[in-house]
């Protein structure tokens, strides 16, 4: 998450790029999606939702081997007067690759 924080907060997609393993799938509203692409675009959601900056990050691997690892995460996305937009809530599963652990499934609710 050392990559994915700074560069969703920053629209940066490089930085995301750095630890996806393309294609990913993408699980929302009851249905599976495969990008080759992040399939989430910060700027969009910074237009659309009026979104400023996100608090209260909290991280936890849930499961690990040698081969896989599965994480779950939780933050609040803000205005920039400060004020809750919405509560965000995702599970991501890695994979263990020769350039280090990568990304390969993102499922996300918001609320």
């Amino acid at each position: 998450m050392n990559y994915y924080v700074p560069g969703f907060s920053n629209n940066d997609m490089a930085m995301i790029d750095r630890i996806v393993k393309y294609p990913i799938a993408h699980i929302q509203n009851g249905s599976v999606s495969m990008h080759d692409r992040y399939p989430i675009d910060p700027q969009q959601l910074k237009v659309k939702k009026g979104w400023d900056h996100t608090s209260d990050w909290e991280f936890k691997v849930t499961a690990a081997n040698e081969k896989q690892a599965h994480a779950v995460a939780s933050s609040i996305r803000r205005k920039k007067d400060g004020s809750i937009i919405e509560y965000v809530d995702a599970f991501y599963a890695f994979t263990k690759t020769n350039e280090g652990w990568k990304m390969f499934a993102i499922s996300d609710v918001t609320f």
